[in-house]
């Protein structure tokens, strides 16, 4: 199987967090940067974090950036100072004495935007949906970011705290009670009288509740229909407070320092207070926020504090110079240089009464747990402590199994003693000097000596009959591990079976070689050893499949605080124990692969000075679009920095292609790389950060240098494109008025045409007046007689006399000029009858009322009538002209 796929199985194996873990109080990791680190205001009031991991923080003087180990100050216009922040759809809210917000390019720099004043600070920013809130004393400022508008709503009484749960946004009004905001207001929801009383610091989420913190120091946690307060160890005045995970909160205090709160099994507990004492600036936190890895932002009356939890290396004591650990049920034991400490019933390390002094070893046996101390032997039970020898100072002991025999490792020499009626006699010293150490092998039903100052052979030692036996052995050392106990003889790793030396069976062991292996353990599982060689940590570890993978830099950062002599390595319930010269450190074992460590590297600013020595045009990361372009005319140096994680085992290494082909070495401390005079072409920055020695991520940068011929083809082109551009425009413009002359000349030809046909039509309906009078004088003479014949020839003249309209109608006014328009009016309204098409097209040919009822042989009022119907049947408005809508249809 190959590494890739080991690796695999081993993310696969390790991805369950430890409980074991969670039960101690780490010492905390703390980062501190005062203002002469980042240059601004001493007092910090909120914290931010974004999606890639830039710290935006509310300051005295304006608002500060934490950019991958880089802080950026950028201050208001009006140069007033920020209470909170809020990052929201690449924007950064910000309040103060007044509101507004930053806008940000690709190249990381910012540009403000002042949205209004404000009488009294802001103190909190909530985003939902498509609206901004900003609360102040007691003024809410609503911002609807899709209409850039402003609303305000003003209440009687303080408004204290601002969260968002449930997708609403939540507040506590001292004159009625918690209730939500929109853009409409407050929505009154349930009545809290401890809001009238007390000023509500926090309002925030955790465990699917709404937690609201006083600044008393009275916690609440609110469902939705009830409020249930929080019973805590004790009460101190808060400021801020921060969800965590699903069983830890933190508080930030006035006087107290951050509080870490446990919320396991529904009850609260405070946690080691994290002060001043421990490295923190200022015990003031007035802001509290959780970054993407998991570590803790405070900001300080006081300065900035980073409290580091990414780290899988973590102290559980740092109380002195450690020398041996021993973990027996809950309760964990340190040997120190200054006594013995505990955390017995899962409390905080204390010191064991009467155990101050040198505790060199410790000791779990038949008849208990013994400290070795310089004033003799001490047995401990529980929390507290008995001298049981006091003749010398003891380095060691071991019990010859459930006997009344025992061996000292004494000041004055190896000693064999027997337990007489709970006193400690000596029956023998074995002139075994150098303080060896002293292990019980059951297995063999011995002890062996080994290691000390002396650097003695390794003995082995048994009691038989009345007598002690000791036999020197070829071995160099003894490890008494989780796993049972392994021997060295400078090379390779044995054990003892049948009173031989044979090579270890294990594969994790036997692939263990080499000089210089001082200490080794093992896990009860067989699947991970860690050792020391040559000063060195390292860890190894059996897969699945059977083959092995060293983790040879993952340790790599207690190297310089190991005790020669005193090396202490334990492996008890998945964790990994350490003993340095400032206490233990310990190591989740399930969590040594977290994916944490397993992302790209970041390339965090990109510095660019150009020929003119002018200042350096800047680029911080994430904010650019991974692509860099220059010209080679103004271009002189480009200066890349990596991201400082300032983590010991983490390595860099780099090259530029096709510039330099060779990788540069692994490095922990290179952070920077520079390059100048560097010829147009394209090239490819790779950058590679390493974990553990083992693990590898990398980031690609493409950076074009474009020569002086680029820049001019690049103008070239520009200039060829304008000068075609403009050809089309002055072309487009003179068809344009070609085409506008053209339809100019096209209507007025239009316009006489009309006016002609109009002119043909008067002239042929006076001829046909003038026939049509003498046929009506004919008519009426022929009406006056009185027989048949006489009838007929009038019906005749009538029929002739609308026979001769009609077919006039028909051949002058719907000619084919007119058939274009008959045919589109009457396909869109379909009721229009003959008369109104006829009406139409007298109308559409500029016909006057008298003119159309003298077509029509009609009256002009039943023209008016006709024209009215149909005004109605087109559905025109009453402000619109029936002839100026037919002429333009």
């Amino acid at each position: 199987m190959s590494y890739h796929r080991n690796l695999i199985v081993v993310l696969c194996l390790c991805i369950s967090s430890v409980v074991y873990a969670s039960d101690y109080t780490y010492v905390p990791d703390i980062t501190t940067f005062d203002k002469k680190d980042y240059s601004a205001g001493r007092q910090n009031w909120d914290i931010e974090v974004d999606k890639d991991n830039v710290i935006y923080i509310a300051n005295n003087e304006g608002l500060l950036r934490y950019v991958y180990g880089q802080w950026i100050l950028d201050e208001l216009p009006s140069g007033k100072s920020l209470r909170t922040v809020c990052h929201y759809k690449n924007k950064i809210w910000c309040g103060g004495d007044e509101i507004g917000f930053f806008n940000i390019d690709e190249s990381g720099k910012l540009s403000y935007e002042h949205l209004s004043d404000i009488n009294g600070n802001v103190w909190n920013i909530e985003t939902n949906g498509d609206n901004v809130f900003f609360q102040s004393n007691n003024v809410i400022t609503v911002y609807r970011i899709s209409t850039k508008s402003l609303v305000q709503y003003t209440f009687p009484k303080r408004l204290s705290g601002l969260g968002k749960w449930n997708n609403k946004i939540w507040t506590i009004n001292g004159d009625n009670g918690i209730g939500t905001l929109d853009v409409d207001g407050f929505n009154f929801v349930q009545p809290f009288p401890q809001g009238q009383e007390q000023e509500v610091r926090v309002l925030f989420e955790h465990n699917d509740k709404l937690f609201i913190v006083m600044f008393d120091g009275q916690i609440f946690a609110y469902d939705g229909s009830r409020f249930e307060k929080i019973n805590l160890p004790e009460q101190t005045s808060c400021f801020s407070a921060v969800h965590y995970d699903e069983n830890t909160l933190f508080i930030g205090s006035i006087l107290e320092g951050i509080i870490p709160v446990k919320t396991r099994d529904e009850q609260l507990t405070y946690q080691r207070k994290i002060q001043n004492k421990d490295g923190l600036l200022d015990n003031t936190v007035l802001s509290l926020a959780v970054d993407n890895n998991g570590n803790l932002w405070a900001g300080l009356d006081y300065g900035i504090a980073k409290i580091n939890k990414e780290s899988l290396l973590k102290s559980i004591i740092s109380k002195g110079a450690t020398y041996d650990i021993e973990v027996n049920d809950a309760t964990t034991y340190v040997a120190t240089n200054k006594g013995l400490y505990t955390n017995y019933l899962s409390n905080d390390f204390t010191l064991v009464t009467g155990t101050q002094g040198q505790v060199w070893a410790l000791n779990e046996s038949a008849s208990g747990i013994f400290a070795c101390h310089n004033n003799g032997l001490i047995k401990v039970k529980n929390n507290t402590s008995q001298l049981v020898f006091d003749k010398t100072g003891v380095m060691d002991v071991a019990q010859f199994g459930n006997s009344k025999n025992y061996l000292f490792s004494a000041y004055t020499g190896t000693l064999w003693m027997q337990e007489i009626n709970g006193e400690y006699i000596e029956r023998q010293n074995l002139w075994l000097w150098g303080n060896p150490k002293l292990s019980y092998d059951k297995s063999n039903k011995c002890v062996w000596a080994y290691g000390g100052s002396g650097n003695i052979a390794v003995h082995y030692i048994k009691i038989n009959d009345d007598t002690c036996a000791v036999n020197e052995t070829s071995m160099q050392n003894v490890f008494s591990t989780g796993n049972g106990l392994f021997f060295y003889d400078g090379n390779k790793i044995f054990e003892y079976i049948d009173e031989t030396f044979v090579e270890s069976r294990m594969a994790l062991t036997r692939s263990i070689v080499g000089e210089g292996i001082s200490t080794l353990e093992v896990s009860p599982e067989n699947n991970i050893a860690v050792f020391i060689q040559n000063e060195e940590v390292k860890m190894i570890e059996e897969l699945a499949d059977g083959s092995t993978i060293v983790h040879g830099k993952l340790l790599s950062e207690v190297n310089n605080d190991i005790i020669e002599q005193f090396e202490c390595l334990k492996i008890r319930d998945k964790l990994l124990y350490i003993a340095t010269e400032q206490g233990v450190k310990v190591l989740p074992l399930s969590l040594r692969n977290n994916s944490q460590t397993l992302k790209n590297p970041i390339i965090s600013k990109i510095e660019i000075t150009d020929s003119e020595n002018n200042n350096p045009n800047l680029i911080y990361y994430p904010y650019t679009n991974q692509e860099l372009t220059l010209a080679s005319r103004q271009f002189k140096t480009i200066t890349l920095s990596f991201a400082n994680k300032k983590k010991q085992n983490i390595e860099y290494r780099y090259r530029l292609l096709p510039y330099n082909k060779e990788w540069s070495e692994w490095s922990f401390t290179q952070k920077q790389v520079a390059y100048g005079d560097l010829k147009p072409r394209q090239y490819t920055f790779e950058l590679q950060c390493r974990y553990n020695g083992t693990i590898e991520r990398e980031t690609m940068l493409p950076i074009k240098i474009e020569g002086i011929g680029y820049y001019y083809l690049r103008i070239g082109i520009l200039v060829f494109v304008f000068l075609a551009l403009s050809l089309i425009i002055l072309q487009y413009g003179k068809n344009k008025k070609l085409s506008l002359r053209h339809k100019y000349y096209q209507k007025i030809s239009a316009e006489e045409q009309i006016q002609s046909k109009k002119e043909q039509l008067l002239q042929f309906t006076e001829v046909i007046r003038h026939k049509n009078s003498f046929l009506v004088e004919v008519r009426g003479a022929l009406s006056q007689m009185k027989n048949s014949a006489a009838a007929r020839w009038v019906n005749k003249i009538d029929d002739e006399i609308n026979k001769e309209k009609k077919e006039f109608l028909f051949h002058k006014v719907f000619s084919e000029d007119q058939q274009d328009f008959i045919k589109r009016i009457t396909s869109k309204y379909e009721g229009l009858t003959s008369h109104d098409v006829r009406l139409l097209s007298f109308i559409r040919i500029n016909a006057n009322t008298s003119e159309i009822a003298q077509f029509l042989n009609i009256s002009t009022s039943s023209v008016d009538t006709a024209r009215y119907r149909l005004r109605k049947k087109l559905n025109l408005e009453h402000v619109q002209n029936l002839n100026t809508f037919i002429r333009e249809f």
